[in-house]
């Protein structure tokens, strides 16, 4: 685990918006925990729960130090977020070579420490997943819809097909009136 800046990759711009969005829930669940705070005691060292299957989430970590660095709380997961007593809101780390998002709430008499973070590639496995979701349809779309179009236009062309092949057959000075049959 290195506490050093993770690369992030450029994705489309609204991975921006998925990224606020990940962020405000990562804040929301930083205050969630603080506020469950108020009041608790440790009675020791807290250990982190064991894995409880499938359906575990992996890609989420919390851990909660009082001032004096001990673990209050902790999943698994946050077994691994390193301890940064310095630090406020988001935190971009490197944990197990696997770029991760961080948030840090200090207590406002610094009275613990909340940390709550995510791994990058979730955020950026559901970006691709909505661009994949949003795109391969119209690119599945589109070619009927250019084909659609364009028996359209030359449907509405064909009238104008038959009064161009009329003026062609005819002399410059041609002055006689034109036959109805290409209009409708």
């Amino acid at each position: 685990m290195t506490p050093r800046a993770a690369p992030r990759r450029r994705l489309p711009a609204f991975s921006d918006e998925v990224d606020e969005l990940f962020d405000t829930e990562i804040i929301r669940l930083a205050r969630q925990v603080q506020s469950t705070l108020v009041g608790l005691h440790a009675s020791g060292p807290a250990t982190p729960p064991p894995p409880s299957g499938e359906a575990d989430l992996r890609d989420l970590a919390i851990a909660v130090w009082d001032a004096d660095g001990r673990v209050l709380l902790m999943d698994r997961e946050g077994a691994q977020l390193p301890r940064r007593p310095d630090a406020t809101g988001f935190v971009d780390i490197t944990i197990d070579g696997d770029p991760w998002r961080v948030y840090y709430l200090q207590a406002p008499n610094g009275e613990w420490l909340v940390a709550a973070g995510q791994r990058v590639d979730e955020r950026e496995e559901l970006v691709w997943n909505l661009l994949g979701s949003q795109l391969l349809p119209w690119l599945a779309v589109l070619p009927l819809l250019m084909a659609a179009m364009a028996w359209a236009v030359r449907r509405a062309m064909a009238p104008v097909r038959v009064l161009a092949g009329e003026l062609r057959g005819r002399e410059a000075d041609d002055l006689r009136p034109l036959s109805r049959c290409w209009s409708r």
